[in-house]
């Protein structure tokens, strides 16, 4: 066997290799968020009874669940714009990785992208959290803060 030759197996060898990680990482990233979105907590809130929930979680007055439910909507408005535009992103890469032979810069900016968004969407949350806190009496933001304790131990 010629020495480029078996330079060029290697290569491919090695990209293939890396593909197959990359798309590994997205399927137990993808199982991994399934699995643990089923988890009580904070991150309950964001499912599609998780409103009521919370307000049952926390024992809110009408008036305390009154003063959420004012900026409820915008965050919810936001959130699922943000979940729509990762969804789309997934499927880029999905398409990107599933078409192409090897680790390119679009590969690249994809992930990054990916996780600009999911950025987006863990600091939507948190000052969604904070502004929750700032209407809450004292005991309460104490529940909620445990709420929220609990599911940052948990990866999402």
């Amino acid at each position: 066997m010629s020495a480029p030759s078996n330079r060029k197996n290697k290569i491919g060898v090695f990209l293939g290799l890396a593909l197959g990680l990359i798309v590994l990482c997205v399927a137990v990233s993808s199982l991994t968020s399934h699995l643990l979105s089923s988890e009580e907590g904070w991150t309950r809130h964001d499912d599609a009874d998780g409103h009521h929930w919370l307000h049952r979680e926390l024992d809110l007055t009408p008036e305390e669940a009154a003063r959420i439910d004012e900026f409820e909507p915008a965050y919810r408005q936001e959130r699922a714009e943000l979940q729509r535009q990762f969804q789309a992103k997934v499927q880029e890469l999905k398409k990107e990785i599933t078409t192409s032979d090897e680790f390119t810069p679009q590969t690249d900016q994809l992930i990054h992208e990916l996780h600009i968004i999911h950025g987006q969407l863990q600091e939507l949350s948190i000052r969604h959290y904070f502004q929750m806190m700032q209407v809450l009496p004292e005991e309460k933001q104490v529940r909620l803060q445990d709420l929220a304790a609990k599911a940052l131990s948990v990866p999402q």
